[in-house]
């Protein structure tokens, strides 16, 4: 079911749920793909109606972070799934069928960083293969279809983009359709840590919402002033939107819900 969090779309379905649709999709020959929702994409959809357009042709939105997850609890009023973009991409390929492996591309990261990340994927997931990598850093239209033309010669099944938000989702909504992938996912920054670049937080900050903290101590100058921003904004629409709760328990602005 995908529901609206303050503003944004985000699927209500655990990570057995999703993993389900997935692997269905995928045998039956149906695309599909994935994008997160972090309080730095809940700023940038509800902020940018161009954003908001790419990341709503999506079939797939999870909570990405315990903010958003804390914060459909407060709208809903029951336990929200968090699922992590990394974490999800981890259950999808540790539960793939048990035949013939399966065919990965990695798009994304600074050059080297995919080719670097190939090699630790294989030896991690014994059931797919990575058959081509291409960069993130597509900063004109002949980067772009030199990134389409080398995917479409490896026919991956999956593809992985590392390019964050929006150039992931305006990739996809200008290229997937011609691509021989069937399923795709974003992860963001995701591929530094496939390629061992970066490290996520200990578990128990994952456990306490303070994954956030530990990225920020690792790129302090790059994210300290985005985390503020962005995090002063959704702390004041939470709220915003607590506070205006109809009798109910639900926000008058939330109460449709779309199937997903």
């Amino acid at each position: 079911m995908r529901r609206k969090i303050l503003g944004c779309p985000v699927d209500d379905l655990d990570l057995g749920e999703l993993v389900n649709i997935v692997r269905y999709n995928l045998e039956q020959g149906y695309r599909q793909w994935y994008t997160s929702m972090n309080v730095a994409n809940w700023y940038a959809y509800t902020h940018f109606p161009d954003v908001a357009s790419l990341i709503d042709e999506a079939n797939i939105i999870t909570a990405d972070g315990w903010p958003i997850a804390w914060a459909g609890r407060a709208v809903y009023g029951e336990p929200f799934p968090r699922i992590p973009a990394i974490n999800f991409l981890d259950t999808i390929l540790s539960n793939l069928p048990d035949n013939e492996p399966v065919r990965v591309f990695l798009l994304g990261g600074k050059p080297g960083v995919a080719e670097r990340a190939g090699p630790k994927l294989e030896a991690r997931y014994p059931r797919i293969r990575v058959v081509g990598t291409f960069h993130g850093f597509l900063e004109n239209s002949g980067a772009e279809q030199n990134a389409v033309d080398a995917i479409n010669k490896a026919r991956p099944t999956i593809l992985i983009l590392g390019m964050g938000t929006p150039y992931e989702q305006r990739w996809l909504v200008r290229h997937f359709d011609e691509s021989p992938a069937l399923f795709a996912i974003g992860i963001g920054g995701g591929i530094d840590i496939l390629a061992g670049l970066k490290t996520r937080a200990p578990a128990w900050m994952q456990k306490y919402g303070m994954e956030w903290l530990y990225r920020m101590l690792q790129e302090p100058q790059r994210l300290s002033g985005r985390y503020f921003v962005t995090s002063l904004s959704f702390a004041w629409h939470v709220v915003q939107t607590v506070w205006t709760m109809n009798p109910e328990g639900r926000p008058e602005s939330h109460s449709n819900k779309k199937e997903a």
